[in-house]
């Protein structure tokens, strides 16, 4: 008799849950809360949307394990701020993979954050809404 283990659905069956709930509630630090409030300094947050364009994607910086921004470049007048339900642990750390069919990234997807030294997915995020903050003129 064949043994077959499925190593990855599990993962997202154990995962998805808590990162589907969102009722977990993820603190920032001092250092971290301030690293955000730099990122947002002098932008003022707009109108949710729910996908951003691969142009939007091409530099993440991560807060904690409660923020994702996303920007096309690193000084670009907007930023769009992606707080996933039930945070993305360790995705500082470690590798963020997503599987997309189109360009953009959209709320409700589901990143897995991949530890590439040992091979193994150690969190699921489900994306929310993203916010974009726009430098105000002046």
């Amino acid at each position: 008799m064949r043994k077959v283990i499925f190593t990855l659905p599990l993962a997202l069956m154990l995962a998805a849950p808590a990162a589907l709930s969102g009722t977990a509630e993820v603190k920032l630090s001092e250092k971290e809360q301030a690293s955000f409030d730099k990122i947002v300094e002098g932008r003022t947050a707009g109108k949710p949307v729910s996908c951003i364009s691969r142009n939007d994607q091409k530099n993440m910086r991560v807060v904690g394990d409660k923020y994702l921004i996303y920007s096309r470049t690193r000084n670009a007048k907007t930023v769009y701020v992606n707080q996933p339900h039930g945070g993305c642990r360790d995705v500082d750390r470690h590798t963020l993979v997503t599987r997309r069919f189109s360009g953009n990234l959209c709320r409700g997807e589901i990143g897995l954050v991949e530890d590439f030294n040992s091979g193994a997915f150690v969190d699921s995020c489900s994306f929310s809404s993203f916010v974009p903050y726009t430098k105000t003129e002046g």
